[in-house]
């Protein structure tokens, strides 16, 4: 608080003390009083007016120098109002309860929309694992029909099941992507498995495209979530196969093993990402030259699949060139599950 202001929001006080003193030289002066007397009580009344006003200046910075130090060093600062210093002055008094009142409003609407958000999610999730329920079952059922008739039509109703089936992997994903620590279970995985699941898993795509994929990598073993790990990976196999080539399409899968630490690299060779475009490719909604061409981007699997990794404590990093590849490099932490969760820069 600085002392100008101050002095300015006091004015209506200074201005009806001049009053005052206008208003008793006038009656001293006629009742006879000399000048000098009463340039002497004028006096008087102003070191007192000075004095009172300095005093007082001091005493509320100090106040509200101390309440800023503390809103400052709160790791909740909406909780101030609660914790606010006691002061006598009437005022002050008041101004609390508004600031407490005011504040108990928040958190209930706080509280409520976050009852809203809870309920909806939970209705996501019930109603992602009722649709992958008759899912699940008509592809037992063109499997079964594909083994007797061998019909392309078939095959590619399966494949339409498993795009279906992804995109509703992608609503559950992104619904409980913002507690991921309840509902992940970091163990020991042999990475080289993984990898094989999720290409298993991309098996009619990756046939529909005629791609040819190559998992040039031993056996390793990694600390991750295998359900969130296979769903990153899907992900990424979904963009290679959006975005290859017409024909000859190739992905190459292949890992580096470190000091503490396994990079794993997905390369294709598609069509590649513009360079202005490499920076954005993980923001929410961001389709890219490429997505807008008609290959029905939504923008929402590497924001997901970033989201992901940063909350798995693992690194991802992009590199492409237009017109000839990308890779996809997946670098997972180090052995050791207090480290989990944590942020951590990609350091090529």
């Amino acid at each position: 608080m600085r002392f100008g202001a101050y002095i300015k929001d006091k004015m209506g006080w200074i201005l009806l003390n001049g009053m005052g003193m206008l208003l008793l030289f006038a009656f001293l002066l006629a009742m006879g009083n000399s000048l000098s007397a009463i340039a002497l009580i004028f006096l008087a009344w102003g070191v007192i007016l000075a004095g009172g006003l300095i005093v007082q200046f001091q005493s509320r910075k100090k106040y509200f120098d101390r309440m800023e130090s503390m809103i400052e060093e709160m790791d909740q600062p909406f909780l101030f109002a609660e914790l606010m210093e006691p002061s006598w002055r009437l005022e002050d008094r008041l101004y609390r309860e508004l600031l407490r009142r005011s504040n108990k409003a928040v958190l209930e609407e706080i509280r409520r929309k976050e009852d809203e958000q809870r309920e909806y999610k939970e209705f996501i999730e019930s109603w992602v694992h009722e649709a992958k329920n008759p899912i699940t079952a008509m592809e037992l059922l063109c499997e079964n029909m594909e083994r007797e008739r061998e019909q392309p039509q078939i095959r590619r109703m399966r494949l339409e099941l498993s795009k279906v089936e992804g995109q509703v992997d992608k609503v559950l994903y992104y619904a409980r992507m913002e507690q991921v620590w309840k509902d992940y279970l970091i163990a020991r995985t042999d990475l080289r498995k993984l990898v094989l699941r999720a290409v298993q898993k991309n098996r009619l795509a990756f046939q529909d495209r005629k791609m040819q994929v190559k998992i040039e990598m031993e056996p390793c073993f990694v600390s991750t979530d295998e359900k969130w790990g296979l769903f990153i990976l899907d992900q990424i196999f979904l963009n290679c196969i959006k975005y290859s080539r017409d024909e000859n399409g190739c992905v190459r899968i292949f890992s580096e093993t470190g000091k503490n630490k396994v990079k794993l690299c997905v390369e294709d060779n598609g069509i590649g990402i513009r360079p202005e475009e490499l920076g954005r490719v993980f923001e929410k909604g961001f389709c890219g030259t490429n997505g807008r061409s008609g290959r029905y981007s939504t923008g929402i699997g590497l924001y997901l699949t970033k989201k992901l990794c940063d909350r798995l404590g693992m690194g991802i990093h992009i590199e492409s060139e237009y017109g000839q590849y990308t890779r996809v490099w997946l670098q997972f932490p180090e052995s050791d599950f207090q480290k989990i969760g944590w942020e951590k820069t990609f350091q090529n």
